[in-house]
């Protein structure tokens, strides 16, 4: 282990984490710049020339950078140990100016609450010592100088602690927050179903049920009526078995929409079996154990609707004799790949087709993901989508065991 990763925090801050910090991290380093402001008017006015000018200089960027642009370079200060122990050489050197004044304690103590919200109670008070020592050295003699000392260095260590116990309080809110709206999100989507279900309830299903009823009667007055040509009785049954396939299909959309069902490896598998039943064209299936952990409840409803939509898209236009269907993880990432051996993407896209195309990459950007078409292994078209795992990830250190499913 390298003296990085000695000094660096146990636990590595993860973007959420950074965010529930950054407004105090931007307090305290705008705090630090305050007082090396003032540290910069002591060396002009006290005549130490541009070398005490120079070490004060030298430290703003270790709070200018973090309050500027947290957002962008937070995760380099929250990880990189270098980093911390060099603010903490900087520190030591840069406030000779205020050598004897209790801005030096501010500045230390702002300082010690940094390293507490970014490494924890144990790092920073190790990283906060050299300060401590360094505000009982540089007060004046006698016993007030060592009080006032003393007083700051307990500060410099109990601003440790506050730190660290904010940070804590802060990544804390943050999950619940985070939570707080994945429920609102799932409320809200089955408040949209539910609405979608009523709807379809009561004017599409209530129409194909009332026209399954009238073709079923027009083909039986056809047959029993003699002298009709055959293929109108042929046709009138055609049309009786299309409407009720279609009323069919609605119950189970309206049955979808009102009980939705967990997972992905256990819907998908009988989504597929229903599609290839209903096109001919089998699909080879292979589904990671670890996918239904890793993807979530969120990510998955999403899973299934990509799913369902890219193999519609290659039952209208890929011409296809045989799917291969892939959903991978790695712990971190879920990988869907669709694959056909059917005709390939058109140099240019009929809308409607865009349309199906728009829909699944829309629902990859809403996961944090992406979606690509590619030509496919067997000359027709592949499909890959990549998810990254719903809050918060789980790591393995193994490969995951497989299912695969084939159907004919």
């Amino acid at each position: 282990m390298g003296f990085s990763e000695h000094l660096s925090p146990r636990e590595a801050m993860d973007a959420m984490s950074r965010r529930a910090v950054g407004g105090t991290m931007r307090l305290l380093c705008q705090v630090r710049l305050a007082v090396l402001a003032f540290a910069l008017v002591l060396a002009l006015l006290r005549g130490e020339g541009w070398l005490g000018v120079l070490l004060v200089v030298l430290a703003a960027p270790f709070s200018l950078v973090p309050a500027v642009r947290w957002d962008t370079r937070g995760k380099v200060y929250a990880r990189n140990g270098i980093l911390l122990a060099a603010d903490v050489v900087v520190t030591l050197v840069a406030l000779l100016p205020l050598a004897g004044s209790p801005l030096l304690t501010v500045y230390a103590a702002a300082t010690a609450a940094m390293w507490g919200l970014l490494a924890g109670l144990r790092l920073a008070v190790v990283m906060a010592l050299p300060l401590c020592l360094y505000q009982l050295t540089l007060y004046d003699d006698g016993w007030r100088g060592l009080v006032t000392g003393l007083a700051g260095a307990a500060l410099t260590v109990g601003m440790a602690w506050t730190g660290t116990g904010l940070g804590r309080r802060l990544r804390h809110q943050a999950l619940l927050s985070a939570e707080l709206a994945s429920v609102r999100e799932e409320a809200a989507a089955l408040a949209e179903r539910l609405r979608l279900a009523r709807d379809l309830h009561d004017t599409v299903a209530g129409d194909l049920a009332g026209l399954t009823l009238a073709a079923r009667g027009l083909a039986d007055r056809l047959d029993r009526h003699g002298g009709v040509p055959g293929d109108c009785a042929g046709a009138a049954r055609e049309l009786s078995d299309a409407v009720a396939v279609a009323h069919r299909q609605t119950r189970r959309a309206l049955g979808d929409l009102r009980d939705e069902p967990d997972g992905v490896a256990g819907p998908v598998g009988e989504a597929v079996r229903r599609w290839t039943t209903r096109t001919g064209i089998p699909v080879r299936v292979q589904i990671d154990e670890e996918v239904d952990a890793v993807t979530g409840p969120g990510r998955a409803r999403h899973l299934r609707a990509m799913v369902a939509e890219l193999l519609e898209n290659v039952r209208k236009h890929a011409h296809a004799s045989r799917v291969q269907l892939r959903i991978t993880t790695d712990g971190r990432v879920v990988e869907v790949l669709v694959d056909d051996d059917g005709s390939g993407l058109p140099a240019r896209l009929p809308e409607v087709e865009r349309y199906g195309i728009r829909g699944v990459r829309e629902r990859a950007v809403l996961c944090d993901g992406d979606a690509v078409w590619t030509s496919g292994s067997a000359g027709g078209t592949a499909v890959r989508v990549v998810l990254p795992a719903e809050p918060p990830t789980g790591a393995w250190s193994s490969p995951r065991p497989v299912r695969t499913v084939a159907t004919a």
